[in-house]
């Protein structure tokens, strides 16, 4: 119920069924608002958010209509749904809404500062008239860990407005069987609290380091005349 929440997880733990569900919610609670669900790019408005909300209209019944050129649907006796890109934070203009969603708004592609221009923009449009007043939600992971858009509204610089919600990878009963098990061969230990357990993870220190084992990975150098160079890389 805050008007700030953010759900941060893993891979496949549900975030953009989350942010649709509550965008859904919101309409049905109040008939005749609009809202706004944002993504990174165009392609995945269209791979994953707008099959996202047909598919669960279809599921409850409810009319719908999908403007394809202006990435708008109209649920019937609700309201609009406006569907943005940050690829182009310049399209946030001439609509309103009561309730938005920025989703992936702490992803690898999106820096930092143009997370704050994307919240910025979106704060600017989310003004339409509501009886329990406006909010702005975020789904997504950290990629950008302790560094991140997120951690900084969400931790460091939390306020009564703001609620963190957290979820794992396996915490989504619905996966098929051995997907976590495939997700987490990809990444090491630390990688996978990040990707897996959806928790913030320092990634600006020990990129590589935190690989090393003197062990496995320590190689004496030879003392002969034949190696009377040494190249080093990284």
């Amino acid at each position: 119920e805050s008007p700030n929440p953010a759900f941060v997880g893993g891979l496949g733990s549900g975030k953009s069924h989350a942010g649709i569900e509550r965008l859904l919610r919101l309409m049905f609670d109040e008939p005749g608002i609009n809202t706004l669900y944002a993504m990174p790019t165009y392609d995945l408005l269209k791979l994953r958010a707008i099959p996202g909300v047909i598919d669960r209209l279809s599921q409850i019944g409810v009319r719908h209509s999908l403007n394809k050129s202006d990435y708008c649907i109209n649920i019937k006796d609700y309201g609009l749904m406006y569907l943005r890109s940050y690829d182009n934070p310049d399209r946030f203009i001439a609509f309103e809404v009561a309730h938005s969603i920025v989703d992936e708004i702490d992803s690898a592609d999106v820096p930092v500062d143009k997370a704050e221009l994307i919240w910025r923009r979106v704060t600017e449009r989310t003004r339409q008239k509501s009886i329990n007043g406006n909010t702005i939600g975020a789904v997504t992971s950290p990629d950008h860990g302790t560094h991140g858009f997120v951690y900084n509204r969400w931790v460091r610089n939390s306020t009564e407005r703001q609620q963190l919600i957290k979820a794992k990878t396996t915490d989504n009963p619905f996966l098929p069987v051995g997907y976590v098990d495939q997700i987490r061969e990809n990444y090491d230990e630390k990688l996978a609290q990040l990707y897996i357990d959806g928790e913030f993870v320092n990634l600006t220190s020990q990129k590589v380091y935190h690989f090393f084992d003197r062990d496995k990975h320590h190689k004496p150098a030879p003392k002969t005349e034949e190696y009377n160079a040494i190249h080093i890389g990284i």
